[in-house]
């Protein structure tokens, strides 16, 4: 299963809701709703606290219906998450009262049936901020690379000098002429940073199609030659710069190369994990809080 639809935003206030195919269901992070319910800046605090507070048996026997997941967040990396399927979810709801309940039912409604297969990647990032497309995309560039690289060696390219020529022909196609070494030159970049860490959402998904549709090729056509593989990659990202210009698109060089590299974005992400995972402070607002929903 692809990671590129396990990761949904909520509306438009920069929420993302995760949620992971088991056993003919979709399963949604608890935590992550219970951060757009509360709006809570300790979501986890909230729901460790809700799930020791609440010792009902209705509720025992909710609790008993979650299943813990390694779900992927957006700076890359999986964390097990208490997770519950739909009908779960909106029984557990019952006990955060919000005012974004009802918002909330609609938009699960909406996705809550889809399988992965019938939503537009398009229409999943619609709702994240510009940082949160970086960070998922360069994601996506990195496991489709590692796939495209497998195959790649199906199709005769063996070595990791072989690989890295392979890769420039997908880049000349795409940057009309340019390979990586001109790519990092023209950002500015020093040797070691990589190119792919420098790239704005829109590029990054230019090159994503790239990748993705290269493999494709070689695998539908069961290319076994090196120099076949080089043309076909050559090939398939000149197609994608000729779609982005016959839509009026700016073209990979055009684009502007983003002030802070994936790896800040990724660290700043995991600090803001860190904080909800191991609060510093208990406020006394955030226990009353908490008191008075599970009361209700």
């Amino acid at each position: 299963m692809s990671e590129d639809q396990t990761m949904l935003p909520f509306e438009s206030d920069g929420r993302i809701i995760r949620r992971q195919w088991e056993d003919d269901r979709w399963y949604f992070s608890l935590v992550d709703v219970v951060a757009v319910l509360t709006d809570s800046a300790e979501p986890r605090v909230y729901w460790a606290q809700l799930k020791r507070r609440v010792q009902d048996e209705g509720f025992i026997e909710l609790l008993a219906k979650c299943k813990q997941l390694k779900m992927r967040s957006l700076d890359g990396k999986k964390y097990a998450t208490d997770a519950a399927d739909t009908e779960t979810l909106l029984r557990i709801m019952q006990s955060i009262p919000s005012p974004k309940a009802e918002p909330f039912k609609q938009w699960l409604a909406r996705v809550g049936a889809e399988r992965i297969e019938e939503v537009a990647q398009s229409d999943l990032l619609a709702g994240f901020s510009d940082e949160q497309k970086r960070l998922f995309l360069r994601g996506q560039v990195a496991e489709w690379n590692t796939q495209l690289g497998e195959t790649a060696q199906l199709s005769g390219v063996a070595t990791g000098r072989d690989f890295a020529v392979f890769q420039d022909w997908g880049y000349r196609g795409l940057y009309d002429g340019e390979k990586a070494r001109d790519i990092a030159a023209r950002k500015g970049l020093s040797r070691g940073q990589h190119i792919l860490d420098y790239m704005g959402s829109t590029e990054l998904a230019a090159n994503l199609f790239r990748i993705t549709q290269t493999d494709e090729q070689l695998r539908m056509h069961e290319v076994r030659e090196k120099d076949e593989a080089n043309r076909t990659h050559f090939e398939v990202g000149q197609k994608v710069r000729k779609a982005i210009a016959d839509i009026g698109g700016t073209k990979p060089e055009h684009l502007p190369t983003p002030a802070e590299s994936i790896q800040e974005l990724q660290k700043r992400e995991q600090q803001r994990l860190e904080s909800e995972r191991h609060p510093s402070l208990w406020s006394d607002d955030n226990i009353r809080s908490i008191d008075a929903n599970t009361e209700e």
